[in-house]
């Protein structure tokens, strides 16, 4: 069992050393890069940008970026950077997966940055126009502070573990367990967070895991 903990905690200080760019600059924005891949069918936009796809057209798929025209084949790059709603700003660099007349697929990734996020605790929609998940994230708390985009504070070392504020539930945890945590950071934009616990001592605390973000442009 210790050695298994062992490999854990050596596991989650591997991901926080790999995604250490994806924390926040300040309490008020908050920035994720994730894996993204959606479908738009002729004639409409990717939801929030000036992406439109319009059909096939001499064997290649017709795409209006910010109104000029591309045509683009298989493996072909797509990229688009802007603001989605005031203050969320998505930066897209996507492949083209497939096409055909009806839709056009891209993959790829999207960083999503948040600036002057508000937290407050909410249930997630049943759907949104953009989703991004498996986020990889990892933040290194201090004592006082919250974890970021979450109204959950770090209290401190305590002989029963962790122990977390801004919570009505069980406030404490040790090394590999987790830390969910589900509400909005802006409005029409809410955030998923599964987190596990790391290195924490009474004046800071490690966690790294996963988020998902969904907006509603």
């Amino acid at each position: 069992m210790l050695k298994k903990m062992g490999l854990l905690t050596a596991g989650l200080m591997i991901v926080l050393l790999v995604t250490l760019a994806c924390n926040s600059k300040s309490p008020s924005e908050l920035s994720y890069t994730a894996p993204f891949e959606i479908g738009v069918t002729a004639g409409d936009f990717l939801p929030g940008t000036e992406l439109q796809y319009m059909g096939v057209a001499d064997g290649m798929a017709e795409v209006y970026i910010k109104g000029q025209r591309a045509l683009k084949q298989k493996a072909d790059s797509l990229s688009w950077e802007g603001e989605v709603r005031e203050g969320v700003l998505l930066e897209l660099d996507l492949r083209v997966l497939w096409f055909d007349e009806s839709t056009l697929h891209v993959g790829g990734t999207a960083k999503v940055v948040i600036k002057g996020a508000s937290v407050q605790t909410a249930t997630l929609p049943e759907a949104a126009a953009l989703t991004f998940g498996n986020a990889p994230v990892a933040y290194t708390v201090k004592k006082g502070a919250p974890i970021p985009g979450t109204l959950l504070i770090y209290e401190g070392r305590t002989d029963e573990g962790a122990r977390f504020g801004g919570t009505d539930d069980y406030p404490y945890r040790k090394g590999g367990d987790s830390v969910v945590w589900t509400g909005a950071i802006k409005d029409d934009v809410w955030l998923d967070l599964d987190l596990r616990v790391g290195v924490y001592t009474e004046q800071s605390l490690t966690v790294a895991g996963l988020a998902s973000v969904w907006i509603e442009p």
